[in-house]
C-alpha cells in the first residue's frame, strides 16, 4: 500500500508538472496562485496553524489582517511550488531573468578566503529559486535538506537542486557532508527556521517566543572558521524575485565554543525574524514553529547555552 500511495503521489506531481511546464511563465504563475487559494480554503488544520503563528507573532493585529497575510502565505508556497516543478525549463541564461541579484559580492568575498562558507535563511521568499541560481552564477552549493517521505518524489525534487552544480546533503548524515563541503571551498545552505525535535536542539527567540531549533549552523561555523552569510529573496511587482546576500554575520570568539555558536544561533534567528517582520506573506507560516515547548518555561530561562554541548559531532 505505502509502494503504492508513492506511486499515486508521484503520477499526481509529474502531472501538474507537466501542465506548468507547457505554461507561460504568467499562466503559471495564476495556477500556483490558485491552487494556493484552494488549499488554504480546504486544508483546515494548516489553515488553523497559520492563523494560531500569525497571532502569536502579531498580537496586536486584527483577525482580517492576520487571515489575509496567511491567505497569501498560500499563494505564494503553492506559486512557488509549481516553479519548481518548471526548473528543467531553465537554463543558465533564463535563470538569471528571473531574479536581480543584490550583495553578491559578499558571497564571493566569503568563499575567496578558501573556508568555504555557511549560507543561511529560511523557508521565506524562493529559497529554492536561491540555490538553482547561485549554481549557475558558478558557485554551486550543498544544501542541507530532510529527505521526503515518498523515495521517488525524493529522487525528482533532488535531480531539479542539482541542475546547476549543487549537491544536496541530507540531514541525517548531514555533518559529515558540511564539513567535506567546506574542505572543498564550497558553500553549505542552512535553513535553520523550523522546529527542531532533537534532543540536542537549543531554544532561540523568534518573535518573543522560544523555538526549537538545530544547533549546526553556530557550532559548525565555530568549529571551522567559516563566514557566516545570511541571503533571503521575494516576489517583486514584475514577477521577478529580488535575492539579497547581506554581510557577513561576525561573532567576537569568547573561547566557550557553546556559547558562540548561540550566539550566532540567535543573530542570525534576528535576521530572519526581521526579514519576515517586513513581507510577512512570504513566511512559512503553516509549519507548526513553537510545537516543541522547552522545559525551561517552568523551570528556568528559555535559552539554554549549554545545551550545544550535547551535539557533540560537531562541537570538537
Amino acid at each position: 500500500m505505502r509502494r503504492l500511495r508513492h506511486l499515486l503521489e508521484y503520477a499526481v506531481v509529474a502531472g501538474l508538472g507537466a501542465l506548468a511546464r507547457a505554461l507561460g511563465d504568467r499562466a503559471a504563475r495564476r495556477l500556483g496562485r490558485a491552487l494556493g487559494g484552494l488549499w488554504y480554503r480546504i486544508d483546515v488544520g494548516h489553515r488553523r496553524i497559520a492563523r494560531e503563528n500569525l497571532r502569536l507573532a502579531f498580537p496586536d493585529w486584527s483577525a482580517a489582517r492576520r487571515d489575509a497575510v496567511a491567505r497569501e502565505s498560500f499563494r505564494h508556497f503553492a506559486d512557488i511550488g509549481v516553479d519548481l516543478l518548471r526548473f528543467s525549463r531553465y537554463g543558465s541564461e533564463s535563470c538569471r531573468e528571473r531574479a536581480r541579484v543584490d550583495g553578491w559580492d559578499h558571497l564571493t568575498n566569503a568563499l575567496d578566503r578558501g573556508r568555504g562558507a555557511l549560507v543561511v535563511s529560511g523557508h521565506y521568499g524562493h529559497w529554492e529559486l536561491i540555490a538553482l541560481l547561485q549554481g549557475y552564477r558558478g558557485r554551486p552549493m550543498d544544501m542541507v535538506t530532510r529527505p521526503l517521505d515518498n523515495p521517488l518524489l525524493e529522487e525528482r525534487f533532488a535531480r531539479s537542486r542539482r541542475r546547476s552544480g549543487n549537491r544536496v546533503v541530507h540531514k541525517r548524515s548531514a555533518i559529515k557532508g558540511i564539513l567535506r563541503a567546506l574542505r572543498e571551498g564550497r558553500s553549505v545552505a542552512i535553513v535553520i527556521d523550523q522546529n527542531f525535535r532533537d534532543p540536542n536542539r537549543v531554544f532561540i527567540d523568534f518573535f518573543g517566543r522560544p523555538a526549537a531549533t538545530t544547533p549546526t549552523l553556530g557550532l559548525v561555523a565555530m568549529r571551522t572558521g567559516a563566514p557566516v552569510i545570511p541571503v533571503f529573496s521575494w516576489p517583486e511587482a514584475d514577477g521577478r524575485y529580488r535575492i539579497e546576500y547581506q554581510p557577513e554575520v561576525r561573532i567576537e570568539p569568547t573561547g566557550d565554543r557553546p556559547e558562540d555558536a548561540l550566539r550566532m544561533t540567535r543573530a542570525c534567528t534576528r535576521l530572519i525574524e526581521e526579514q519576515v517582520r517586513r513581507r510577512p506573506e512570504f513566511w512559512l507560516w503553516m509549519h507548526q514553529r513553537w510545537r516543541t515547548r522547552p522545559a525551561e518555561e517552568i523551570e528556568g530561562p528559555a535559552d539554554n547555552p549549554r545545551s550545544a554541548k550535547a551535539a557533540g559531532g560537531v562541537s570538537g
